[in-house]
């Protein structure tokens, strides 16, 4: 694997992954890394990548971006299920998005937003250490994937910077998170949330 990723950050590499894509209509700077299968990267026509992000799709995952998604510099995605973006959401600069998300149409992600469906176990083996629990339910069930649990976030939604989006979380469309807030229920639609951990502070309606 380690091999594999370090011939798909190789300059020759790059470039052929930017000239496949312009013939879709898509434009991908060259110094931004995929690792995966080309068919797991499934991006609409008008998408724009910009430098330095890096994509990792394992197993059976799937990165699927809309028309005219744009995403900025420094972004890291990486899912062995599925993360789509809507068509014109935007993701500002060093965002991290892990696991399995789903991200509405024309949504705003401002800078630093991290948002994972995945966790580390603390409370299913609590008389052991977290990497020992991690150990244990590898061995156990296969892997960490019933750890997972999926991210929704609605159309139209807005997400300051620094926002935390916890596992499992439904935000619903229209809604507005406060910058550095900490996500760790639901949201409903067209709610303004705030803080840690999020509370409601308004309503978009009103």
């Amino acid at each position: 694997m380690i091999k594999v990723y370090h011939l798909r950050a190789l300059l020759l590499w790059r470039w052929s992954t930017v000239l496949r894509f312009m013939l879709k209509g898509v434009r991908v700077h060259p110094s931004s890394i995929m690792n995966g299968h080309f068919k797991q990267f499934q991006f609409s026509r008008s998408v724009k990548i910009g430098g330095r992000v890096r994509m990792f799709v394992s197993g059976q995952g799937r990165i699927v971006l809309g028309e005219r998604v744009w995403l900025s510099h420094d972004i890291e995605m990486e899912t062995s299920k599925l993360v789509s973006i809507g068509p014109g959401s935007t993701v500002q600069r060093r965002t991290t998005i892990n696991g399995s998300v789903t991200i509405g149409e024309g949504c705003i992600i401002a800078p630093n937003v991290f948002i994972s469906s995945g966790t580390h176990p603390f409370r299913v083996y609590p008389d052991k250490p977290i990497r020992e629990q991690e150990r244990i339910i590898i061995e156990t069930k296969g892997s960490l994937s019933s750890l997972d649990r999926p991210i929704t976030i609605g159309d139209d939604c807005w997400l300051g910077v620094n926002v935390v989006v916890c596992p499992g979380v439904s935000i619903g469309e229209g809604s507005v998170i406060g910058a550095n807030s900490v996500v760790v229920k639901d949201v409903a639609a067209n709610s303004i949330v705030a803080g840690v951990p999020a509370k409601v502070v308004g309503d978009r309606i009103r």
